[in-house]
């Protein structure tokens, strides 16, 4: 699996700064940094012959303007229709202005987005339309390629020196919270018989007692707030039209049990291991609007379920 750089924690400046550094690779010394521009756009610019881009054999010949385009969601795509009309209304027009005066002759786009085959076509005839010689758009898939072969280049990134527990990919977990919010099958809060569903009383007197949940955190907060949502979650996920996000369910709790048995001793105890899962989760704020209340319902849900956390000391020794 292609690691992920988590480039949507970082600042403007800084993923400006990642984009100059790889353009300097690519092009040469000769990289102007991003500044502002008299339209209010900030680019960066080489003037030359290229080293490498795109390609040694035919690298760019010209002269280049650099954009860089920073999304602070990790689900963030070049198909997202916002990005779209944002490139259409701003962009555009900018790009068409600095090619009238003989400024752009090519064009390279940065964003940590992710990057489709047809997203990559439209915008690309776009470009072109504007009569450049050459435009080029850059991905998150690209980007993570280049920060994987130059590890110098990744360490320097200032969230690599953040120390976590462990990382996870939270793109499933909040596809299914995107995917439950927008269920009809009943109110979200409406009442749930739990013991119907869930042993309550070896959670508490088996289950947290092995995982180390505090006694306080079961029944404040799981038992008095989140447990009466889940009645919507278990009829969302039997639901035979749910297949799909049914397994994206499975394969998030999967990831997380196992990483939690190999790093459960970086926790003092559960209720922070549910704190560094939300936390995770919840920094896509952007695809989490207005749905952010479900991450600790999904979270106590698995936990109870015992789809994450071990259920007997056995699977801790295993």
């Amino acid at each position: 699996m292609r690691r992920d750089f988590r480039l949507y924690e970082l600042s403007d400046d800084d993923f400006e700064d990642l984009c100059v550094k790889i353009s300097v690779d690519w092009l040469g010394e000769g990289v102007t940094p991003f500044a502002p521009g008299p339209d209010g756009g900030r680019d960066g610019k080489f003037t030359g012959t290229a080293n490498s881009f795109p390609s040694s054999s035919e690298p760019l010949n010209g002269k280049v303007v650099l954009q860089a385009k920073h999304a602070a969601s990790p689900i963030a795509s070049y198909s997202d229709k916002s990005f779209q009309r944002t490139l259409k209304n701003e962009e555009y027009p900018r790009i068409k202005k600095l090619v009238d005066d003989e400024m752009c002759e090519h064009y390279i786009l940065f964003a940590n987005r992710k990057l489709t085959g047809g997203a990559e076509k439209k915008i690309h005839g776009e470009l072109m339309a504007l009569r450049l010689h050459s435009a080029h758009i850059i991905g998150a898939e690209r980007l993570n390629l280049e920060l994987e072969n130059k590890p110098n280049l990744a360490s320097s990134l200032p969230n690599a020196r953040d120390v976590q527990p462990f990382t996870f990919q939270p793109d499933d977990i909040v596809e299914v919270i995107t995917a439950l919010h927008a269920y009809s099958d009943g109110p979200i809060d409406e009442a749930f018989d739990s013991a119907q569903s869930f042993d309550t009383i070896s959670i508490k007197s088996k289950k947290n007692p092995i995982n180390g949940l505090s006694k306080e955190f079961y029944e404040q907060v799981i038992e008095a707030e989140s447990m009466l949502h889940f009645g919507k979650i278990e009829r969302f996920l039997k639901n035979p039209r749910n297949a799909e996000i049914r397994e994206l369910y499975h394969d998030s709790a999967d990831e997380l049990k196992q990483k939690l048995i190999i790093e459960r001793e970086q926790f003092a105890d559960f209720d922070r291991v549910f704190t560094f899962l939300y936390d995770k989760v919840q920094s896509q704020r952007e695809a989490l609007k207005g749905k952010r209340r479900l991450v600790s319902i999904l979270l106590h849900y698995m936990y109870c379920n015992c789809d994450i956390g071990v259920k007997s000391e056995d699977e801790l020794a295993a």
